[in-house]
């Protein structure tokens, strides 16, 4: 009776097991495939958000090129099998791009990713996309490497390498402009508040009034920024439209963000003066900084756009 039973209950339990084998498979299937959709979808979203950002930076310096050329290189750029499909490149503003990147195969040139295990359950292939959206413009706020404001009487895109002083230098930059509400803005630059306290950068926005840190030197926090590897960086730093108090009492009205290629500075106790370069020097008496006003694209995040157009362009994704 014992081997009757056993003989009879095989037959079930190879049923068991192969239903189990399917349920396995399919476990397999969702692990496997799922998984390499989910690593292919990451280099897409790669792709997508690297050509984004190229082609805005493009159109930021004033020529968007060739999109589909740009997308292509840094599509491929980003797949391990250097291969993407750009399916789509469209400019929903003026002044934003937005790029969609479907499977390629790198060898096969396919246009979906072949499954290893989902085969078994009908499913051969699948295509995934990615999509990013990239925007440019004038910046309206974000961090100051250096919370320094300069003189509008300062600010010349065309004016090539110059020595910018601190106000209230004895020699002093030669120039003065007069602002909205009357006040005469001397020119130069003045540090801010915000480079007081353990940190040198601050948050600033245009059309509000920051107090001044008065006097020549170096504030404190902002002495490890100054070193000679910010020579021939370019930083994003704010203009200054209107004024009011002075000294210690002095506020200054920010109306809009200019890209400032540093090539040197000359401060009490803190001298780079980058004397092998040619052009106007710091000397003397001068305390001050010595660069140019450059057309420039940051991809710095950190900034939100909306300024006046003063030759900084920011560029950032959106989506």
């Amino acid at each position: 009776m014992i081997h009757r039973v056993w003989r009879e209950t095989r037959g079930g339990i190879s049923v068991i097991v192969a239903l189990s084998l399917v349920v396995l498979l399919g476990a397999a299937a969702i692990v496997i495939d799922v998984g390499a959709m989910y690593a292919e979808r990451a280099e897409l979203q790669n792709g997508s958000d690297a050509a984004a950002l190229a082609i805005a930076q493009n159109c930021a310096a004033g020529s968007c090129g060739s999109p589909s050329t740009t997308a292509q290189t840094f599509a491929n750029s980003n797949a391990k099998d250097s291969a993407a499909n750009v399916a789509s490149i469209a400019f929903p503003t003026t002044a934003s791009v937005r790029v969609q990147l479907s499977t390629r195969d790198g060898t096969s040139g396919a246009g979906a990713l072949a499954l290893s295990l989902a085969p078994l359950l009908g499913v051969d292939s699948e295509t995934v996309s990615a999509t990013s959206t990239a925007a440019w413009g004038s910046p309206a706020g974000g961090p100051a490497i250096l919370p320094l404001a300069f003189a509008p009487c300062v600010f010349n895109l065309s004016g090539g390498r110059q020595v910018i002083e601190t106000h209230g230098n004895t020699s002093g930059t030669n120039c003065t402009s007069t602002s909205p509400s009357g006040a005469t803005l001397p020119g130069g630059f003045s540090w801010l508040s915000g480079s007081t306290g353990t940190t040198c950068s601050a948050n600033l926005t245009i059309n509000t009034w920051v107090p001044s840190s008065p006097g020549a030197s170096v504030p404190s926090a902002c002495s490890s920024i100054l070193v000679p590897s910010l020579v021939g960086e370019t930083v994003l730093l704010p203009i200054y439209g209107d004024k009011t108090g002075t000294g210690s009492g002095a506020s200054y009205r920010l109306t809009g963000w200019a890209a400032f290629r540093i090539y040197g500075w000359r401060f009490p106790s803190n001298d780079m003066n980058n004397n092998t370069a040619a052009g106007p020097k710091c000397v003397g008496n001068c305390n001050g900084i010595i660069g140019e006003f450059v057309r420039f694209a940051s991809l710095d995040e950190g900034f939100t756009l909306g300024g006046p157009n003063m030759g900084a362009t920011v560029v950032s994704l959106t989506e």
